[in-house]
């Protein structure tokens, strides 16, 4: 008997579109963030008990992350359904936390910068910034969003556009261009170049594969082998600009942001093309597995990361 294939990222219906956000956006600037906490007690319940899948996905990654970090594990005991739930608390506790940077509601004594000398040596340099969707990678464009440093964020064309609405619904001036794009494209490319010439950043995701190219490698994160996009790297290796690796998370009280250089320049030879590129993969995963042992409820993919294997 066949296994089902599990959903990849991009096939995952939202429950509810853009109406929650926006509804929880209203909410939180009539009543405040301590109201829209206690209510989101009640919608994450409802869709921890309704999204199966990823349910499932939340799960397997907690006790991954447990097998795999072993004496050194962030859980006593083998995490189960209740760590899964504090995992989708975590998340919904995010989206608020996303709102209150886009409204400059977050002191700036609650922010904490890490290996911000990695990113002051290229102030005015455009930079390919990796991100993964771990933490709160919003509050980085929201904290950045009052400086002159644009920022263009690469996103899957599907959300694209509602996504941008939301945010001018709570940002006028943000200072962050999200750019649709599914595949690296030609056209694409160009616009990119333009913007690194001009000092801009470039930030993409380093953790979700493309959707109608096989174009992966199979690294192992967390003990485990899993897909891992080529597409960062390309672009790295095309616009010829320093890359750093950002992680940016609610720990505690605070607000961290995190800057780990990955490299001045990413040359991938052509003979050794693949050899080179899974290098500065397995570098950037081992960042993450550490950010992940730190803070684990803070990775937010709710889907099967690590396929069925055959």
């Amino acid at each position: 008997m066949s296994v089902p294939r599990p959903n990849t990222w991009n096939e995952i219906k939202e429950k509810g579109g853009m109406f929650p956000l926006l509804l929880v956006l209203w909410l939180y600037r009539v009543f405040g963030r301590g109201f829209v906490q206690a209510i989101l007690y009640f919608i994450v319940m409802w869709y921890w008990l309704c999204s199966r899948a990823a349910r499932q996905a939340s799960l397997h990654y907690l006790q991954r992350l447990h097998h795999f970090a072993q004496a050194q594990s962030p859980f006593q005991n083998r995490p189960t359904w209740i760590q899964s739930y504090q995992h989708f608390l975590t998340f919904a506790e995010a989206i608020v936390d996303k709102m209150q940077g886009w409204l400059g509601k977050i002191p700036d004594q609650q922010v904490k910068i890490f290996g911000h000398t990695h990113l002051s040596r290229h102030y005015g340099q455009g930079l390919v910034v990796l991100v993964s969707h771990f933490g709160n990678i919003e509050l980085l464009r929201a904290l950045k969003s009052s400086h002159r440093q644009k920022i263009n964020v690469l996103v899957y064309q599907k959300h694209a556009a509602q996504f941008n609405q939301f945010l001018q619904k709570i940002s006028q001036t943000n200072h962050v261009n999200l750019i649709a794009v599914d595949e690296l494209g030609i056209d694409t490319m160009l616009l990119l170049q333009q913007k690194v010439e001009a000092g801009e950043w470039v930030v993409i995701a380093a953790d979700r594969v493309p959707i109608h190219s096989d174009r992966t490698q199979r690294l192992s994160f967390l003990g485990q082998t899993a897909a891992w996009p080529q597409g960062a790297w390309v672009l790295a290796n095309l616009l010829k600009v320093p890359v750093i690796a950002c992680f940016c998370y609610r720990f505690k009280e605070n607000f961290e942001v995190h800057f780990h250089p990955i490299a001045e320049k990413i040359d991938l030879p052509r003979q050794a093309r693949l050899t080179q590129m899974a290098i500065f993969t397995q570098v950037y995963i081992h960042l993450l597995e550490q950010h992940c042992l730190r803070a684990p409820y803070q990775w937010f993919n709710f889907y099967q990361f690590w396929k069925i294997q055959e």
